[in-house]
């Protein structure tokens, strides 16, 4: 009888155990390179509790410039990020071993902001303008901005690195540059302090991938699974930002610092409709990007894309019918 009360003791603690194993949260640093709409779709994910509901303990960090973020990739120190995949893209080119495992945004939705004394494109000759770092979707879409008007990028104009948004918004109204590459989060603050764009880069043929997810390939490789979930929470995120203005702007307004309606009215209807609701990485985008890289001796599409697009785990998701779950009456692809 002792025997028998044992046995079941210990099968009843390696089920115990077992179950609470699942149940045990993955800790995971994931970095992200600006404060705005770009990273919604995480922010609202946390807000509503879409990282436990898949056994993750997600912290998101903040951290100013896509190099920085693809350091700390291929250092190790993280697996997974959210970023503007140029950074990676030229790092890729180099030899990294990194993968982009989601998309979402494929188009440049960056303004060139600058002081009222200037008002044409050529008033930028001699003028400083601040960008992130070199390499990063700041620089590579003021390069293509630029040279649509006929101007050569660092010598016509000059082009400093100055770090996130929140340093190039003050090193644009505090007199230490004369034009900034800001993201639309920032133009209507801007505007209200008395500048203005000069260059809308939405309107430009600039059709490049411009938000998603970037991983280290041995992470994928090992943590395969853990990739899947934290994706179903990206994705989730996207939908609840499409879907759900109030708790959309209401968690804007905690990131990008301002209370104001009409800006946080303005900058969700922008994201709401640049963002896909199925985030493939497109091909067509890390083409473009690719081609915009001055240190990039070989046309995009020259270029074996299949060693950094992995769209396979968004496919997965789509076969065993997550986004139908999520969008009952149909989404676009």
């Amino acid at each position: 009888m002792q025997l028998k009360l044992s046995v079941h003791f210990a099968v009843v603690t390696t089920v115990l155990l077992l179950n609470a194993k699942i149940l045990i949260a993955e800790s995971l640093k994931v970095p992200y390179v600006s404060i705005s709409g770009f990273q919604a779709p995480l922010w609202l994910g946390e807000r509503v509790g879409a990282f436990k509901k898949n056994q993750l303990d997600v912290q998101l960090v903040y951290m100013p410039g896509g190099s920085l973020i693809v350091q700390t990739l291929l250092s190790g120190e993280v697996g997974i990020a959210s970023l503007a995949p140029p950074s990676a893209i030229s790092a890729w080119t180099k030899g990294a071993e990194l993968a982009l495992v989601a998309g979402g945004i494929e188009r440049a939705l960056n303004v060139l902001m600058v002081s009222p004394k200037i008002k044409t494109p050529d008033d930028l000759k001699g003028k400083r303008v601040a960008i992130s770092r070199f390499g990063s979707l700041s620089d590579v879409s003021l390069r293509d901005a630029l040279r649509f008007y006929k101007l050569r990028p660092s010598q016509d104009v000059a082009i400093a690195q100055i770090g996130g948004l929140g340093e190039r918004m003050v090193a644009l109204t505090s007199g230490v540059v004369d034009a900034a590459i800001l993201n639309v989060d920032q133009v209507y603050q801007a505007e209200k302090l008395g500048y203005q764009v000069l260059i809308d880069l939405r309107k430009l043929p600039l059709n490049y991938s411009t938000q998603g997810i970037v991983v280290s390939k041995d992470f994928l490789r090992n943590q395969r699974n853990t990739v899947k979930r934290f994706l179903k929470v990206y994705i989730e995120g996207i939908k609840i930002l499409k879907t759900d203005k109030d708790l959309s702007m209401e968690t804007l307004a905690r990131y990008i610092k301002t209370n104001d309606r009409e800006v946080l009215s303005k900058t969700y209807d922008v994201y709401r409709e640049a963002w896909e609701s199925v985030p493939y990485v497109r091909r067509e985008g890390v083409v473009q990007a690719l081609d915009s890289m001055p240190d990039v001796p070989s046309k995009g599409s020259k270029l074996n894309l299949d060693t950094l697009i992995d769209n396979t785990i968004i496919q997965e998701l789509e076969k065993e019918g997550f986004l139908k779950e999520l969008y009952p009456d149909g989404y676009k692809r």
